[in-house]
């Protein structure tokens, strides 16, 4: 499944570049705003994971955002279910910025167990399997990846994202923003979940916040922190899981997790 997950991920990232080379990765379409936008490679990208998924696992359930962000859509409630994000960072993918990446997931029984997050403009490939590791492909060569040991808050570089209605919700995170950007050695607005959960597991990020985002922008990085040694939880400190709409993502030290979750808390009163 890894190496399937991995080949998948590739062929898609390749199909983006290829989009972008042609001229046509602008957007096609609004959905919930002008803010958040959808392209033909969006919708190319994720025909051309789910056709491959459904063939290679019919009896498995999938769960990918351009067809799960319409209205109805639940989680699926299956054995295994594939979280796909085709373009990760739309909106870096739209205006030429390379940090945009393909996010495939899988959960077994609700439990994150593979995550492949696939940077093609950056050429990396970072993927995390339960109990096998974290790792990155770049250059032709592969290393295992480890989160920072950087221990206070103070120290810790951050990243974080905020929701599309922020302009008219109250629930907007900008309050929680402010916050960390003042304990913090610094806050990060990078715009891809995705890479920015790679970040943590590799040890260039020391710690990740979002409020409102969906599993498959998480489930895949959730697999990457853990087992790089990092700490997933949501606002409240419990562990993790798909249909929670709150993101902690940090390397684990009290000092940074405790800390991140206390402001978020207070920030948030």
């Amino acid at each position: 499944m890894r190496e399937f997950a991995l080949d998948l991920a590739m062929r898609a990232g390749e199909l983006l570049l290829d989009y972008q080379r042609r001229g046509r990765s602008r957007p096609l379409r609004s959905k919930s705003s002008h803010m958040d936008v959808v392209t033909e490679a969006d919708l190319a990208a994720e025909q051309l994971i789910i056709a491959a998924i459904q063939e290679r696992y019919p009896g498995h359930a999938i769960f990918a955002e351009e067809s799960a962000s319409a209205p109805g859509a639940t989680l699926p409630d299956a054995e295994w279910v594939w979280y796909i994000d085709p373009v990760d960072g739309t909106t870096n993918y739209t205006h030429g910025l390379p940090m945009f990446a393909v996010n495939i997931g899988v959960a077994h029984q609700r439990v994150p167990v593979l995550g492949i997050t696939h940077a093609p403009a950056l050429k990396c490939t970072y993927w995390g399997e339960q109990g096998e590791g974290a790792w990155l492909r770049h250059d032709g060569g592969c290393r295992r990846l480890r989160v920072s040991r950087i221990p206070s808050l103070e120290q810790a570089l951050l990243a974080t994202g905020f929701p599309y209605d922020r302009g008219t919700s109250s629930d907007n995170n900008l309050a929680e923003f402010a916050s960390l950007d003042l304990r913090s050695q610094a806050v990060r607005r990078l715009g891809t979940a995705a890479l920015e959960m790679a970040w943590v597991a590799d040890g260039s990020l020391d710690g990740y916040w979002e409020n409102r985002a969906h599993a498959w922008d998480w489930l895949a990085g959730t697999v990457l922190v853990r087992e790089a040694g990092g700490k997933v939880t949501d606002f409240a400190g419990r562990a993790w899981e798909p249909g929670m709409r709150r993101m902690l993502a940090s390397n684990g030290q009290a000092g940074i997790h405790e800390q991140m979750q206390a402001a978020i808390t207070t920030a948030r009163e």
